[in-house]
Order: structure tokens, then sequence, then C-alpha cells
């Protein structure tokens, strides 16, 4: 490539990294990560059982969008908090509709400065998804 002058593409980021901590949740982060990896998601999460600090300094040099840190108290309570990297915002999100609740978290952000006929565009009513309070 360089021979021929070709730009290198920039390596994709990961959508969200899961940082898991316990037994139980361990087994959650599996199942979230397999139904986000069907949904076409990139999902990372640590196979090294590393501490929580060494599991988020890890998903910082990664790069990843999105992370969430699931221990056995969150399996317990079906709740997490899903922190985007960019902004710095913090939400709760549901594990049992995990993916869905990512789509519409994810797609609000994306969408968040879209009007249509002068009014804010909101991604979650539209489409059904997420907490749509």
């Amino acid at each position: 490539m360089e021979a021929q002058g070709c730009d290198f593409p920039e390596a994709s980021k990961a959508d969200l990294f899961i940082a898991a901590i316990g037994d139980k949740a361990k087994l959650k982060t599996v199942e979230i990560a397999k139904d986000m990896r069907d949904e076409g998601f990139a999902v990372i999460y640590d196979l090294n059982d590393r501490s929580i600090r060494a599991q988020m300094k890890y998903a910082d040099k990664l790069g990843a969008k999105y992370n969430v840190v699931i221990g056995d108290d969150e399996v317990a309570n079906g709740e997490a908090v899903l922190k985007n990297m960019t902004t710095g915002e913090s939400q709760p999100i549901n594990l049992t509709t995990f993916v869905s609740g990512f789509y519409a978290i994810s797609m609000d952000e994306q969408l968040k400065d879209l009007e249509i006929n002068g009014e804010a565009f909101d991604f979650k009513s539209l489409f059904g998804v997420g907490d749509t309070e």
C-alpha cells in the first residue's frame, strides 16, 4: 500500500467494552456479547481475570466507544451503568433488554442534533425502543 501511495484505513473501534467482576457477571457478559455481536456490534470483554482497574485501562487503550461494568450485584439487580467514553455521560441500562437499550442510547447520541420540522428527533419513541418515559 505504501508503494502505491494508498492510505491505510483507520482501525475501527469497538462499540462496547464489557468489564466483568464475579462469576455470574462473567456469564452475563458472554451472553450480552453474543447478543450484541449477533446484531453486528463490535464487543470486547476481558478473558484474563484482570482487576477492574486493569480492565478499564485496557478499554481506554482500545478506544471503545462505550463501556459497562457488570458485577454480580448488577446481574442480581438486572441493571448496570453504560458510559459513553466520548462524552463521559453515564446512564442506566437494563441487562435483560441490553441490545435494544444500547440501540436506543447509541442512536440517540448519533441523532442528537437532528431536527425534523424544527423539533428534536426522538428516536426512542419513534421506533419504540428503550425507555420511552
